[in-house]
């Protein structure tokens, strides 16, 4: 039991805009027919809370059933590599294993103690992958204005960052304060296929490298140019890279990677925890290696739990990705409140700072709240993924709707979510269904307020998906939503030009707290 909980933390994961129409700040003619919307059910929710996406959902019983040995064997054929011991955890134990107890653990076991039951646990050579992708020039955090075609010649973009610079909580921007993530990129169980699809294949959720070239063109060119990749996303980084060495843009996005929890990545690659300042730079320019850039925008460590040279060595590895030029800005993901200060002191010591901290936060999971005012408090960017909350928050699923319109698996079949949980949250569904026309009759009558030849192309016809990703920039945080083909990339683009108000926030709020959530 001696690294029960050295490595428990395996088992852990983890203002308000009240105009009703943007002035049109900065216009950048890139060529774009207009916004347009898509059905609510177009974005592609994130991971869902079952594990399983659309198309994975859709297969038969048996398929699924083949499909969880296969992971069985996997797992077993991953798990003859680690020598048992008794005083040694096998890699299954530690997902039960809690903070409570590696906190007590540590209390009466120093570093390298720990140190030497890690190795013990990953003998042998596993070292990580080499890679030798040739890099391209720097990505620049504003790009000029230029007028592009289509990818097919067909479709025009304009490029507008709706947004006010003195939004921004330091002085990384980042346009229209929305972001899209790769997390499904490559990911076959997510739906990824290396090759042609087939009608069938898209109705059932699946997507390919086309798909992904063209949802990232029409987003970079119409104004969501911040991209989140990480080593620990699959083949996110190595996909971002062959779908956009094709593409030509003024300049490159705005990209984000990770460093990810190293007991978690110890654990992934079967080689030694990454330990120290010294190992933080290497693996960001391994991440840009992948990525095939010479320089992210964003570099983010993941909260450790428990980092073998503590938070100065975690501070001083983060400086160093700035110093070799790796990246131009470092920033946290589900870091605490007092780990935030405590990494803000020590690089503003040095003229730098964190930039942005990263968790989870949304319309039906809203317990991360504080962390939006305490990270706008200490001047840093608060990003949040799974903003539609594996899909509950998106108003897709409701308790006359449970499958959310997709063809049930059979008799019995209720969906991703019981019909308890969803008639809990009938008035906030109500709420969004109401919002969606309240919202679309402002934002047209705003519109009527330019000339003909001179209004903007805002999408009037707002949908529930598009009401709950606002909600987290309308409290002020920067949202991060998979997207993984130009249907979800129009949904995506359908939230930009508008905020919800104060009384429409107000609104959804009280139903919020009328649901217990």
């Amino acid at each position: 039991m001696l690294l029960n909980s050295a490595l428990s933390i395996v088992a852990v994961t983890s203002i308000a805009s009240a105009l009703s129409l943007h002035p049109l700040k900065t216009q950048r003619h890139r060529t774009h027919a207009g916004i347009r919307s898509c059905s609510s059910t177009a974005l592609y929710l994130e991971d869902r809370k079952d594990g399983l996406s659309d198309y994975g959902r859709q297969r038969s019983q048996s398929e699924l059933d083949s499909l969880q040995l296969k992971r069985d064997q996997m797992k077993k054929a991953s798990l003859a590599n680690i020598k048992p011991d008794d005083d040694t955890p096998r890699a299954e134990d530690i997902e039960s294993m809690t903070k409570e107890e590696f906190d007590e653990f540590v209390a009466t076991l120093g570093a390298d103690d720990i140190m030497d039951n890690v190795n013990k646990m990953l003998e042998g050579d596993w070292s990580g992958a080499k890679f030798k992708t040739k890099r391209v020039s720097s990505t620049q955090e504003k790009r000029p204005a230029a007028t592009t075609d289509g990818e097919d010649g067909e479709e025009n973009f304009v490029y507008v960052d709706w947004t006010d610079e003195t939004w921004d909580e330091n002085e990384l921007h980042i346009p229209n304060r929305i972001g899209f993530t790769t997390i499904d990129w490559g990911d076959e169980k997510k739906g990824f296929v290396n090759g042609k699809l087939k009608k069938q294949d898209r109705k059932e959720g699946k997507f390919n490298k086309s798909d992904l070239k063209k949802a990232y063109t029409k987003l970079q060119k119409s104004g969501i140019t911040f991209v989140e990749t990480s080593e620990s996303f699959v083949k996110s980084e190595s996909i971002f890279s062959k779908v956009t060495e094709d593409i030509k843009l003024e300049e490159g996005p705005l990209v984000a990677s990770t460093f990810p929890n190293p007991w978690k990545h110890a654990l992934r690659t079967r080689s030694r925890p990454r330990t120290g300042a010294a190992a933080i730079s290497p693996a960001a320019e391994k991440s840009c290696e992948r990525l095939g850039i010479s320089s992210m925008s964003l570099y983010q460590v993941q909260n450790p739990w428990y980092y073998l040279g503590g938070t100065s060595a975690l501070a001083q590895g983060m400086l160093e990705v700035i110093q070799d030029d790796h990246s131009r800005y470092v920033g946290c993901v589900d870091m605490s409140v007092s780990k935030l200060f405590k990494l803000q002191k020590i690089l503003k010591a040095s003229d730098e700072f964190v930039a942005t901290n990263q968790f989870e936060f949304s319309l039906t999971n809203r317990q991360n709240m504080g962390m939006i005012q305490a990270c706008k408090k200490l001047g840093i960017t608060p990003i949040c993924r799974n903003v539609l909350d594996g899909g509950l928050a998106s108003g897709r699923y409701t308790s006359t709707n449970p499958t959310g319109g997709e063809v049930s698996k059979g008799e019995g079949d209720t969906g991703p979510y019981s019909l308890r949980q969803l008639e809990k949250l009938d008035a906030l569904f109500k709420t969004l269904e109401t919002l969606t026309e309240t919202v679309s009759k402002r934002v047209k009558s705003d519109l009527l307020n330019f000339d003909a030849g001179q209004r903007p192309g805002i999408n009037t016809a707002i949908t529930t998906t598009q009401i709950a990703i606002n909600y987290v920039r309308a409290k002020g945080a920067v949202p991060l939503v998979s997207v993984t083909n130009p249907r979800a990339a129009n949904e995506l683009l359908g939230c930009l030009g508008w905020d919800l108000n104060e009384e429409e926030v107000e609104e959804l709020e009280k139903a919020c707290k009328s649901c217990g959530v």
